[in-house]
């Protein structure tokens, strides 16, 4: 057979009765006989909520089927409805060290691999906040070839490495075509319980395409989503051609008694995924629509690119290295940065009635130890005081690193506008912004290292009136500035 269909195990179709039972068993045959699978036109397939996966190893053709995925009655939230999985094994590694100068490793493998190290005994990402934490193992992804060579590079310097895994990464490529997939939110209280009720990619060479993804039935409260698409360790993901649908926002107790705090939830996750493209994915809601959170997270990630996408966001949670968004149309949230390399911004309008055109998470740090270029973007804002970046460090807590604001940062093509044209009140903008808020210099146990060097051409502020680069010139003594 050309293909494997659901009815062929007893589907039924009609948007009531359950056919979760059929879709794992088809997908169970595909797999095993290496069958895409195609489904039917017009067919609207019910998704309970047992504790089940379909696992895809095939090419598969939605086509223009529905999925409803009911979460009002869900007996595990962690289990993906469909899991896009390798036929490799994890193996664990021995590594004794490594270091940021790192070109090379030996270990013993077959083909290209994925390769994860942590140093458990120290702690990074230690979050100062609403959400405060005691941080996370330090740890590192890349990719080793079957000569040794590590790409990208890596972030942190290890003296010992505790643990470390690796994975052969999958040459064959995998297609997930189509679908019109409809959530019933859960219903449950407002905590930090993340369901991950969608799609789980833990392969390499993935592309999902062509699908929309709706919400629907949310209330009053709810527990937030990790996303309707989740990369857990995933190489080469592209998510294309598609429509997504962000969640409400709920608040729920912080760390701070009496301070709730909103959740963060997501259709677009991605954990330790290296080289991972989202391309003429656009959100249903408006990205302006501040009843919504930020539709796209990642933590841990490398190389992360937007092309022509619409969010109401960009977040790099707990580091990236390495991303660029090109093309796109950015909201309410913005870019909320954090991480290593080289960050590009192009082409891109920003609408977000906010102060900062790229914030640097100051529950993080604000640390971007590498190079940040903004070209031929605009701004709409009806702020007035503005900062092209806006960082937050008061020298006063131990992230688990030095944080940086960036070593170079160069703009070539920024336009700063109103976004209501009626609003017609003068801006100003300042590049780099009071990282400390006033704080005393001499009194900083772990003090921030402002830009080193900034590049200015083409910048133009509403009706030309002007720029300058800092509303705080002692912060950034030594600041080489370039004005073009």
């Amino acid at each position: 057979m050309k293909y494997l269909n659901y009815e062929q195990f007893g589907a039924v179709g009609d948007g009531v009765t359950s056919d979760f039972d059929a879709i794992i068993a088809c997908h169970e045959e595909a797999n095993k006989t290496g069958t895409p699978v195609k489904t039917k036109d017009g067919a609207i397939y019910y998704i309970d909520g047992r504790a089940a996966s379909a696992v895809i190893k095939t090419d598969v053709d939605f086509g223009t089927s529905k999925f409803i995925i009911d979460d009002r009655c869900v007996e595990r939230i962690t289990s993906y409805v469909f899991s896009i999985e390798s036929d490799f094994e994890k193996f664990d590694v021995t590594l004794p060290s490594l270091d940021t100068n790192s070109k090379t490793v030996d270990i013993p493998h077959e083909g290209n691999i994925y390769v994860k190290v942590f140093d458990d005994d120290k702690k990074i990402f230690i979050r100062k906040g609403l959400n405060m934490n005691n941080g996370t193992p330090m740890t590192d992804a890349f990719l080793v070839d079957e000569a040794g060579n590590i790409s990208p590079s890596i972030d942190w310097d290890y003296k010992q490495i505790t643990r470390a895994y690796a994975k052969r990464i999958d040459d064959k490529p995998i297609t997930v075509r189509g679908g019109i997939f409809t959530t019933i939110a859960n219903e449950e209280a407002s905590f930090y319980r993340y369901y991950q009720r969608g799609f789980g990619v833990t392969r390499a060479n993935v592309t999902i395409t062509d699908f929309e993804h709706y919400v629907e039935n949310e209330g009053e409260h709810g527990a937030p989503y990790h996303g309707f698409i989740r990369g857990n360790e995933a190489v080469n993901l592209t998510v294309s051609n598609a429509k997504i649908t962000p969640r409400f926002i709920f608040y729920t107790e912080s760390k701070v008694p009496g301070k709730p705090v909103a959740m963060g939830s997501y259709d677009l996750s991605f954990w330790s995924c290296i080289n991972v493209t989202c391309k003429n994915v656009v959100q249903t809601i408006d990205i302006r629509d501040r009843r919504y959170w930020g539709i796209y997270t990642s933590n841990f990630c490398k190389n992360l690119e937007l092309d022509g996408c619409t969010f109401s966001r960009f977040d790099a949670h707990q580091g990236v290295t390495n991303a660029t968004i090109r093309n796109c149309t950015l909201g309410h949230q913005s870019v909320q940065l954090i991480g290593h390399g080289e960050f590009l911004i192009e082409n891109t309008v920003m609408e977000n009635d906010s102060n900062c055109f790229i914030s640097l998470r100051g529950d993080y740090g604000s640390i971007w130890d590498g190079n940040i270029t903004v070209k031929n973007c605009v701004w709409k804002t009806n702020c007035v005081n503005l900062s092209l970046i806006g960082a937050s460090n008061l020298g006063d807590h131990d992230f688990g690193y030095v944080c940086r604001m960036g070593r170079n940062i160069t703009v070539d093509g920024l336009t700063v506008t109103d976004s209501d044209t009626s609003h017609g009140d003068p801006k100003k903008l300042s590049i780099l912004n009071e990282y400390d808020r006033g704080s005393d210099e001499n009194n900083k146990n772990y003090p921030y290292v402002p830009t080193e060097s900034l590049t200015l051409k083409n910048v133009s502020v509403q009706e030309n009136e002007g720029y300058y680069v800092t509303n705080c010139p002692t912060k950034y003594k030594a600041l080489k500035v370039k004005i073009y």
